[in-house]
Parts: C-alpha cells; structure tokens; sequence
C-alpha cells in the first residue's frame, strides 16, 4: 500500500469525522420533528440535527408532542428556558446545560432528576412526575419550586432562602422545614401527611393552602399579610385569623371549628366553612363578602342583612332557625341553597315573588317572607309551657307535664328531671319548653320544711323572676291574714295567705332597700312577728 492512497484514507476519515461531529444526535423522531417545525433542522428524519443551529438557542418549547427521549439536549448549551411539559420522558439529562435558569418538565413521568449543575436555575417545575427525591440544595437561586403530585417523601429546601413560590401538593412529606424560607410568598403544602407546620418566620406571606394534612393546630398571627387561608380537612378545633387582617378568602371546611372571630377581616369576600360545629357566626363586619358556604354545622340563625355584595349562600344540614337576608341585593344572589334545614320556617327576603321564581333548593318546611307578621301567619309562634305554683312541705312528688320538661337550671340546662321525682331539698324548677327554634320557660319553688308555713327572709323586687314578692306561703291553712309594717310602724301592706305576697311598693312608691316587719295571725289566734329584708 503506497504512501499517497494511506494519505487518502486518512483524508476521508477526517472530513467524515468533521462531518460528524457537526451533527448533533436526536434519536426521538417527535423531538426532531419538533426541532425541524422550529426551524432547527430540515426534513427528512435522519437523526441528526446540525450542531450550528441549536448551540445559541437560549428558548426552548417543546411541550405536548409526545416525546420519550431528550437525548441531543446537551447541546443546547446556551439554552436558559427549557418547557419540555406534558411529553413522555422517564429521564432527563440536563448537566450539560448549565445556563438553565427555567426548567418546566411537568406531566411526564421522570423517575429522578439531577439538577446539581444548574445552579443559575431560578424556576423549576416538576409536577406530575415520578420523582421520589430530588436534590435543590446547589440551586440557591430558586425563586420558584412546583413538585405538586410526585412520590416525595423527604425534600430539604432550607437552602433555598430566596424562594418565594414553593409548592409540594399531593407529595408524601411527613414533615417540612420553611423557617429559612422567610421570602415565601406562596405556599402550598396541600395533600401529604404534616403533623405540623410552622409558618411563624414567613411574614411575606399572602397565599397559605394546607389542607387535607394532619395538623391539629395552626398559627397564623404572624402572617398578618395573608390574603387567601386553604385549611379545609385538618382536625384543627380553633383558628385565629384577628390578626390577618387582609384576608380576602377562607376556606376552612371539615375542619373541628366550634367558633370563628371575623370581626377584623373586613376585607373578607369569600367563606367557606361547612362541616365544622360552628353555632354561631357574626358577618356584620364582613361587608365585602360574596360567597358564603356554611352546610353542615350547627347554626341557629344568620344575620346576612349588611352584606350587599353576596352573590352565593348554602346553609345546608343546619339546625337553624333564623335567616335574614333582606340586603337590598337579594338579585345579586345567583346561587342559593338552603336544604335539610327542617327548623327554618322562615326566611327574611328582599322580594317574596323573585326568590321563589330564583331560588329553588329550600327546605319544603320553609317560606320566603318580608316580615315577621307574614312569619308570624305560618303558626311560628311561644309554645305553650305548663305554670306549677310554689309548694311548701316535707316532700314534692313532680307531676306529670303536658307541656315542657323540668330542669334545675333556666333555658333547659342543669340537670332533667321528670315526672315522679321526689324532691327532698328546697331548690327552684325550671319547666321548659323547646321546638328547635322558639322556647318558654315558667319556675316553681320546692321549699322542703317540716313547718306548717314558710316565711321568706328577703326578696328582690328586680322583675328577673327569682323572690320578686316576699310571699308566705301557707302548707295548711294555718294562717288567718298578714300585716306588714315599716319600722316606724306603719301598715303598708295586708295580705290573705297564699296570696301573690308583697311587691315592695306603697302607695305607687318603691319603698327603698331596708329592713320591714310583719305580724301573722294565725287560725288558732296567735300572732306571728318577725322581720324580712327588701335587697333592690
């Protein structure tokens, strides 16, 4: 073989490397495809693209054209924004192109990622993916990080100080340090298994989603910035949000909330608290609100007349019994529901004709009305309560009501008590009655004394119905007629016994606080003195 054909060999060898080495290698016919419609190559598929057009592409959109393979990437390497979103890739290589500063790689299914030499990135999203770790400590510059829907268990962002977008929803994360991440803006840790979250250092805060984790109690009086609270499905019992004045949307429903103080958030237009064992909820202050969803809870009556701007309202499953929602704006209301609500006959309306043509998922017990006459003619009405006079003696045995239960405390509280009781110590009853929404109430004294009379050492006149009269009472007609004299001796009042007793009045005067006498007399003759106490 002669010098000039070795020559000529080597020749051609070196212009087909040359050759080569100017072609990049894209085996994914849809990634070159894609390259071709951008002008990156020319047809036909060959697998190769020209090295010289893609060293200085800096943008790079190849999202939703089912790409499983990114090999021919690591020469982009001036690329800075890579969206390779909704594709087909398992793996992605991008350790060659470390002039990243934007990564969306979502909607695939990714099985690791290492993004250790982009250090210059600043966004990277990775949602939808099947990342279970991912290493963000050399990303320092990270400003944005979405790695919502993967089979994280673990993630270390304490690095990432600059961070003012982080989202980690439907991750596997038992636990999650934002303390170093006093930037944060955006926060969203719905989904996983957090027991805790302290968010005491992230001051920045507007936008907070936690919910449907483990956490029993959450502490927002730092976050006075906060303008939208996602907490629904945490077994929280209480939530303070007085200090986060610029709340503008709270959802907090199946949570465990048994009160809630939105006096401070006037700013509020959205509330969303159903499932939780509210009984009472003051709106008065909330006058920008236009969504209000409170099912599930255990209202007795709403209050909706200063809030004008409402555009939706369910009070569903409530034991409620009071709806007023005579705003002036009732045609606003584009959405309204109030059903399995079986104690609310009535409900406060604007116009009686446009919410029954508007409205039409109401419980069938109820009725719009304007006022209260026109509530009033559907039979809501104080039910009727039996009245027991006060008895003096040994022992009371409780008759049988027909209408009311007896309580030993006012308004059906204290302990119950029911008909053929025998009652042995001097106490005061209580007869009340309760149809879910209206109630009346009477009382009776029980004086236990083995005396044949009972006479009272003070009374109250004050009209609260507890000693309003110093009456005697008379357990066997042993008395014949009572006298009461001021200490001067003057008669102020006579009495037949068992009568209403004395109400500490004379002559059309309250007679003032003091002490005053008494003389009774008796059926056999004798007369009775002594003195009792007026306390005003």
């Amino acid at each position: 073989m002669n010098k000039k054909y070795i020559l000529s060999l080597i020749f051609i060898w070196l212009v087909s490397f040359i050759g080569l080495s100017q072609n990049t290698y894209v085996p994914d016919d849809n990634f070159e495809q894609a390259l071709i419609d951008l002008g990156y190559d020319s047809e036909p598929l060959d697998d190769y693209v020209p090295t010289a057009n893609i060293v200085g592409v800096t943008n790079l959109d190849i999202q939703n054209l089912s790409i499983s393979d990114l090999t021919g990437i690591e020469d982009f390497t001036a690329l800075t924004n890579l969206n390779c979103d909704t594709n087909n890739l398992t793996s992605l290589d991008i350790s060659q192109n470390i002039n990243l500063t934007q990564l969306y790689c979502r909607y695939n299914s990714i099985t690791s990622l290492d993004v250790s030499n982009n250090t210059n990135l600043n966004i990277l999203w990775v949602d939808e993916n099947q990342l279970t770790t991912l290493d963000v400590s050399k990303n320092i510059d990270l400003i944005s990080l979405i790695t919502n829907n993967n089979p994280l268990n673990t993630l270390d962002i304490s690095k990432n100080i600059e961070l003012n977008v982080f989202s980690c929803e439907g991750n596997q994360l038992n636990a999650i340090d934002v303390s170093k991440n006093i930037k944060l803006n955006y926060l969203n840790v719905n989904y996983n298994s957090l027991t805790t979250l302290n968010v005491s250092k992230n001051t920045e805060l507007t936008s907070l989603a936690c919910g449907d984790n483990l956490i029993t109690s959450l502490d927002l009086t730092k976050n006075q910035r906060l303008e939208y609270l996602f907490c629904a499905r945490i077994p929280i019992s209480s939530l303070d949000v007085t200090k986060n004045t610029n709340l503008q949307q709270l959802v907090s429903g199946d949570n465990q909330i048994s009160s809630l103080d939105l006096s401070k958030n006037t700013k509020l237009k959205v509330l969303w608290c159903a499932r939780n064992f509210l009984s009472e909820l003051d709106l008065s202050n909330n006058l920008l609100l236009e969504s209000f969803l409170c099912a599930h809870n255990n209202l007795r009556s709403l209050d909706l007349t200063k809030n004008k701007n409402l555009r939706e309202f369910e009070c569903d499953y409530n034991p409620i019994c009071y709806v007023n929602l005579k705003n002036g704006n009732n045609n606003s209301i584009i959405n309204y529901s109030s059903i399995e609500t079986p104690n609310l006959s009535c409900i406060f309306v604007d116009n009686v004709v446009y919410s029954n043509s508007n409205w039409s998922r109401v419980d069938p017990v109820s009725n719009f009305v304007t006022s209260q006459s026109e509530c009033d003619a559907y039979g809501n009405s104080t039910p009727p309560v039996d009245t027991l006079n006060d008895f003096i003696g040994t022992s009371y045995t409780l008759p049988i009501l027909s209408n009311g239960n007896y309580f030993t405390e006012s308004g059906g509280n204290g302990t119950a008590l029911y008909a053929g009781n025998v009652i042995n110590i001097s106490q005061t009853i209580y007869v009340f009655s309760d149809t879910g929404c209206y109630t009346n109430e009477t009382s009776f004294n029980v004086i236990i004394t083995q005396n044949d009379y009972y006479i009272p050492k003070f009374f109250t006149p004050n009209n609260d119905g507890s000693h309003d009269t110093w009456q005697v009472l008379d357990n066997s007609n042993a008395i014949n007629f009572i006298h009461i004299y001021d200490r001067y001796g003057k008669l102020l009042k006579s009495l037949l016994p068992n009568s209403d007793g004395w109400n500490g009045i004379f002559n059309g005067q309250l007679m003032e606080s003091n002490d005053y006498w008494y003389a009774i007399t008796l059926n056999s003759g004798d007369i009775i003195k002594g003195h009792f106490t007026l306390k005003r």
